[in-house]
């Protein structure tokens, strides 16, 4: 049996834009409008809130490190104990974790499977 990929529909001024979920490295809000940030460097920019993105996306791969961002949990390389901490993402970009979303976070951390050395 074929397993489903999740895809979700992007809606620009000029297209539409059909992405797999898994793509998403991480989503920026700015005000009313939010940038997806996507594996091979794409950028996709809606007049959808934040709020909104995170309803869609809100699952279990995704995490709110802070108000402006939703990132995709897959795509976590390190994540930064000192000076607040901050999540180190595989494309090189460093998002700040604020302190009202550190417990989010460290909850997410409980819940991988890992090794510590």
């Amino acid at each position: 049996m074929h397993t489903p990929i999740d895809k979700l529909v992007l809606s620009t001024r000029d297209s539409y834009h059909l992405i797999e979920v898994e793509s998403i490295i991480y989503c920026k809000s700015n005000n009313s409008c939010t940038t997806f940030y996507l594996v091979g460097g794409e950028e996709i920019k809606v007049s959808v809130s934040m709020k909104n993105v995170e309803k869609r996306l809100g699952n279990k791969y995704f995490i709110r490190p802070h108000q402006s961002y939703l990132v995709n949990v897959q795509h976590v390389k390190t994540i930064q104990k000192v000076s607040g901490g901050g999540l180190v993402l595989d494309n090189g970009k460093s998002i700040t974790i604020s302190t009202r979303k550190k417990g989010e976070v460290l909850h997410f951390l409980e819940n991988i499977k890992r090794i510590q050395v």
